[in-house]
């Protein structure tokens, strides 16, 4: 049986796991928010929120409906059409677990070699859509620079990730 106390502490333990997952997210919207300021390729964007939504999508399913709520938020930060980006999250997501049990078991440069794939495509995606709201074709080379930022970038970012992933859960080291 559990003391109070015990139940206090096990209480206070999981709002500050959550607390963390939550800080990280926040961090990464922030971080997807703000264009980097590349000479002469104003306005390129990593896509930190794609490289949460692949690696904690092979490590476990998040409900499609907060992945579009983190998606909406970062239309917002970013002033894309809303629901832009929550769109491609969840069309990541569902991509990405479709593949989970065969990227689970890989070493971490076939993840990687699969997240690059994944931000081409999203890339790709996000530059169709803004040439069609835009009635005009878009410039690619920013959105070729930015998935490529992307895929050079995920190893690290990887890391929290990781350290988030096992803060949340008692689950053995993921890849």
């Amino acid at each position: 049986m559990m003391t109070s106390e015990e139940g206090w502490t096990q209480f206070l333990g999981t709002v500050g796991r959550w607390g963390l997952a939550l800080a990280a997210l926040a961090a990464l919207l922030l971080l997807s928010a703000v264009p980097l300021d590349i000479s002469g390729f104003a306005g390129v964007r990593p896509f930190f929120a794609l490289m949460a939504v692949y690696y904690w999508s092979i490590l476990s399913t998040a409900p499609p409906p907060g992945v579009f709520a983190f998606g909406l938020v970062l239309d917002l930060l970013s002033g894309y059409p809303p629901g832009m980006t929550a769109l491609l999250l969840v069309a990541a997501q569902a991509v990405t677990a479709r593949n989970r049990k065969f990227l689970l078991g890989q070493p971490f440069l076939v993840i990687w070699a699969g997240f690059a794939v994944e931000a081409l495509a999203a890339g790709a995606v996000q530059w169709l859509l803004f040439s069609l709201l835009a009635l005009a074709r878009m410039p690619l080379l920013p959105v070729l620079i930015a998935a490529a930022l992307s895929a050079l970038l995920f190893p690290l970012s990887v890391l929290p990730l990781a350290a988030v992933y096992r803060a949340l859960s008692d689950r053995p080291e993921p890849p």
